[in-house]
């Protein structure tokens, strides 16, 4: 009997071949996911959250841009809160201060990077709005001006394709 219990334990020790075919199955899935969700063209935009936009026709794609989102009372620049402007506030200066800092900030940033390419003298800052369909005009022509006086010319304003 005791000779029995050994071969038992000799055979159990032995280590089965490890299998890779689970292991390939795994990495051609994600393969395929990340093959999926690659962009080609343009740059993708995603919306704030709790922002619904506006509807489009236009068959042009999105360009690279820095993104400033408005959300309620909330100015959002590149996904942060930057400035908070209450709705019922009197609009008697149409530039945002603190907005008005950080696409500055920006785009010094934007100018730093064109020149260490060596494309500074093409470099013009690209700015996209998203802003909620309900928000007030007021707040978007405040917030229009500010990009505009921070030195971004280009400003498009972000919309959802119709299907």
């Amino acid at each position: 009997m005791p000779l029995r219990k050994g071969r038992r334990r000799r055979r159990s020790a032995v280590q089965a071949p490890l299998r890779l075919t689970s292991m390939m199955d795994i990495l051609t899935v994600l393969l395929l996911f990340l093959l999926k969700s690659f962009v080609a063209e343009g740059e993708v935009i995603t919306p704030a959250p709790g922002v619904s936009l506006p509807e489009s026709t236009s068959d042009t794609g999105p360009e690279s841009s820095v993104v400033v989102a408005i959300l309620d009372d909330r100015i959002l620049l590149d996904g942060r809160q930057v400035a908070q402007v209450p709705a019922g506030a009197p609009g008697g200066d149409l530039l945002i201060p603190a907005l008005a800092e950080q696409l500055d900030l920006s785009r010094s940033q934007g100018e730093a990077i064109a020149t260490r390419r060596g494309d500074a003298d093409s470099y013009a800052p690209k700015l996209a709005i998203q802003g909620d369909r309900d928000i007030p005009f007021a707040l978007l022509q405040r917030v229009m001006y500010t990009c505009n006086h921070s030195g971004y010319g280009d400003i498009a304003l972000v919309v959802l394709g119709a299907s």
